[in-house]
This record gives structure tokens, sequence and C-alpha cells, in this order.
């Protein structure tokens, strides 16, 4: 099957229809190979780290701008390395709840957002609340205003104040009208995402690693030891926002993570390789892309298959992702740990340049602009990613849905994605203008744990519609419990301290 034709509705390939919840789903009598879906004669392990890994990279290029570059590196300056143990079971729970939303797309070839829909009570609730739900989420364009202020840095030579505020929001909008340049571009808008992040996530770490040599101290590392294991710790009235933005951001967007689940669907993998993907609107051509998913008959062959591409989810995911959040939430704070002391407030408007002066004092000012060009890639891979998965999310939602908007873009996808695209940025462009950057990603992050309060319990209703032969086992249940219980008491904590009621 062509790449144009991904997707669509082949005789040869549907088998029957039959309900899986509330809508239909087509059985086919095979699960494509890893091998015909990544165009490979085996898999080798230098075609399985080139051709096959990669779709996790994109989220873990956002990752390390939200959490690990902001709020991991505020909160350790003012409570100190204590709060590190969250780094660490923050990690592992939210791979875990990727894990398990990701072998449903596998399985059906459909992003969650589409997958909701067969939750009671259907689309009539959900076509329209789980969008609701990204867009309070993803609105506030935080990131092409922090990353503007480390552009900001570059530009001037200094840490951008509140003096500079207009020279920074101008910045965040060129960044924003790059960002819908690069996904213009392409065969599919998930490879090119998955190129430029894996680039930045390489500029990144090593620039992280560079900095760390020149700035971690002896100290830093013990303590950060030290609040690995202090498990149960939060600093005595600590700032619930701050906190809870930390925890919602470690690996990034706690209970809305199931959004960067439709790059798998994208790149291919399992069922996600009949369903289709949005192309570029520049390089790409028409695919047609199947409103409603499909399944593969439960067979021995089939289910061998199956294992394989759960492995691959699973290298995808523990590989890139996991040890990516992980490294990267702990070389920022280790910098900032070292370089300032407890109880430093960073800067509202320089926070994305935070350590650039401390590393111009022992190097030179080549140092400054060295960490500022680091803080500019860290929060850019951030603020791209948000834009298209916002973006994307919202297109498959709408296009699962509604029959209407299909024949309005006549079976081209491409005509819902980028209108959406060009009314996000606009609106971005202009609420860049009356808010704070840091606010903005604080608001983002302590809604990803409200949004943890319904999207756990719904991973769990959607796995009971699969086969039992696909079901994740049951420690990765017991493992969401305990994620859910962490997203609901940061939430809480919030909700509480608007009444003046703290728990912590």
């Amino acid at each position: 099957m062509g790449e144009a034709n991904a997707g669509r509705d082949d005789p040869e390939i549907q088998a029957k229809v039959q309900l899986m919840g509330t809508r239909p789903i087509e059985v086919v009598s095979r699960l494509p190979t890893p091998e015909e879906v990544m165009k490979i004669p085996r898999i080798t392990t230098r075609a399985f780290l080139t051709k096959v890994l990669g779709p996790a990279f994109i989220p873990l290029g956002a990752a390390i701008g939200s959490g690990e570059w902001l709020l991991g590196s505020q909160s350790v300056a003012l409570y100190g390395f204590g709060v590190m143990w969250l780094v660490w079971i923050g990690s592992f729970l939210q791979t875990v709840f990727n894990t398990m939303y990701g072998r449903l797309t596998l399985a059906t070839g459909e992003p969650p957002i589409v997958l909701f829909n067969r939750i009671w009570p259907g689309v009539r609730f959900w076509a329209w609340f789980v969008p609701l739900n990204l867009v309070i989420w993803g609105f506030w364009p935080g990131w092409a205003l922090t990353s503007a202020t480390a552009f900001g840095a570059l530009v001037l030579g200094r840490i951008p104040g509140a003096a500079e505020a207009t020279l920074v929001r101008i910045l965040a909008m060129i960044i924003l009208a790059v960002c819908i340049a690069i996904v213009l571009f392409g065969v599919k808008i998930e490879s090119t995402l998955e190129w430029i992040q894996k680039i930045g996530v390489g500029i990144i770490f090593i620039g992280l690693i560079i900095i760390a040599i020149l700035t971690v101290t002896p100290t830093a590392l013990a303590e950060m030891g030290r609040g690995f294991v202090s498990v149960g710790y939060l600093p005595p009235g600590g700032d619930v926002l701050l906190l809870g933005a930390f925890w919602g951001y470690i690996a990034y967007a706690t209970g809305i993570n199931w959004k960067m689940i439709n790059y798998y669907r994208d790149r291919g993998y399992g069922m996600g390789s009949v369903v289709g993907f949005i192309p570029t609107l520049i390089g790409g051509t028409k695919v047609y892309v199947s409103p409603r998913g499909k399944i593969f008959e439960i067979n021995n062959e089939n289910l061998a298959t199956w294992r394989r591409w759960v492995r691959i989810l699973y290298a995808d995911q523990w590989i890139i992702f996991f040890l990516g959040s992980l490294f990267g939430m702990m070389l920022p704070t280790l910098i900032v740990g070292s370089l300032v002391p407890v109880g430093t407030m960073l800067p509202t408007w320089g926070v994305a340049a935070h350590v650039a002066n401390e590393v111009a004092a022992k190097i030179g000012i080549i140092g400054f602009y060295f960490v500022a060009f680091v803080g500019f890639f860290i929060l850019f891979t951030t603020q791209i990613e948000a834009i298209d998965t916002l973006v994307r999310n919202i297109t498959d939602g709408v296009w699962s849905t509604s029959e209407t908007a299909r024949r309005w873009a006549r079976g081209d996808i491409r005509l819902i994605y980028y209108p959406i695209l060009i009314a996000y940025v606009i609106f971005a462009m202009t609420i860049i203008w009356f808010a704070l950057p840091l606010v903005l990603i604080q608001i983002g992050a302590n809604i990803a744990n409200f949004v943890a309060i319904w999207s756990v319990p719904a991973l769990w209703a959607l796995l009971k519609k699969l086969p039992r032969e696909l079901r994740p086992p049951k420690w990765q249940y017991a493992a969401t419990v305990i994620f859910w219980i962490l997203c609901i008491f940061f939430a809480l904590a919030l909700v509480l301290s608007t009444f003046g009621i703290k728990i912590f």
C-alpha cells in the first residue's frame, strides 16, 4: 500500500465490522509486521535505532523545556533538592501511563482523542469534552514567551527584564511563525517533527553536559542523592501552584500526556500503519485517514507480531522518553542547585536564561551566550511540539466525529489541520501581550493534573474493551492507581489553597 493511500478502506484489508464500546471498528485479518511498515528486510540493531525507534523524541523535546529547564529549576532554587524524589517516581509512572495508552493505539490505529468516543455516553459527550480540556490546557503560549526571553538574551547580551517585555513578545511572535513554517514541509508532519526534535534533543543534552561539567559541585550531587530518597517530603508552606506545576510537567503533562500518542499512529506503529497519517502541506500528498480504527483478528501469527510491536513501543518509551526525561531533569536542577543558594526566586522574565550570568562569571561572556543558546533550544522544542500536538489532536477529533468536516475537506485532513493551526497562532500572538511567561506555563501544568482525574479511569475503561490477549499486565494498572492518586493530591492542594487551606 503506497503512503498516499494509507488508511483507505481497501476491501482486501477490511474483513468485517463489529462494535467496540459505543462505536464500530473494522476487524482485519492481519497485523502488519514492523519490517513491512518500516520497509526494511529485517530489523538489525542499526535499523532498530535509526528507522524503528523515534516518536518518543517528540514529547521528550517538549518535556525538557517545560518541567526540567523551568519548573524543576525554579523548584530546586526555592526549596532545594528535597523535592527530587518526585522526579524518578513521576518519570516512571508517566512512562507506564504512556505505554498503556500507546498499547491502545497500536491495537486499533486510533489516537486517544478518537478512542475516548468509544466510552459511554459516546460521541455526544467526548467529542466536545476532550477538545475543551486540550484547549484549556494548551492555548497558553508560555513556551513561546520563555524561549523568546532566551532569544532576547542572545540579542541583548544580558537577561531581559520587564523593560524589554515588548522586545520579548515580538520575538515570541517570530518564534510562533517559525513553528508554522516548520510543519509545512516534509512528507508527514510527524517525521518532520521527529527529525527536528532529534536535532534539538542532541544539542540540548550536549549543551547541558558541558554546562554541568563547568558548574556542578560535589555538594549538589550529594544533596540530589538525598533528595531522591526523601520520598514524601514537600516543603512546608511551599508554593502550591509551582509545586503542582513541577509535578504536572515532570516527564511532561501528567494526565494529558495521552495527547502525544497520536505520533505512534502517524509513525505507523501497529494498526496505525493502515489507518493513515497527517501529511505536510508542502512535500506531502493527500492521504485518506480512516475516521474509525481497525483491529486485527486474534490468532497466533497476529499475536506474535503484536508482541513485537509492544516491545518496540516499550523500547521507544523506556529508552528514549524515560531515561531522557530523568536525565533531562537531573542536569538542569543540578546546574541551578550548584549555582544559586536555596531560597532564590528566579526572575519572572529571565527564567529561561537563569544561569547565564553565573556561568559567565566562571568562564567569561561566551558562557552567557552559550547558556542562552541552549536555553533557547530547550524551550523552542517544547513550543513546537505544544503547537502541533494541540492542533493535531483537535484535527483528529473533528475528523473522526464529523462527516460534514470530512466532506468539506474533500477527504484531505490537511484542510482541517492547517486552518486550526493558523487560528491558534493568531490567538497565541494576541495572548502573549497580556501575561507573564512562567505564569502561563504553571497554569497549563496544573490543568494537566486535573485532566488526570478523568483520563486515568478512561484509560482503564478503554483497556477493558480490548481482547484480553492485548491488555497490559496487572502491575501497570497498579502503577496508574498511584499516578492517579498523586495527580489528585496536587489538584486538590491547589483547589484548597484558593480557600486558604494548606495541606503541605
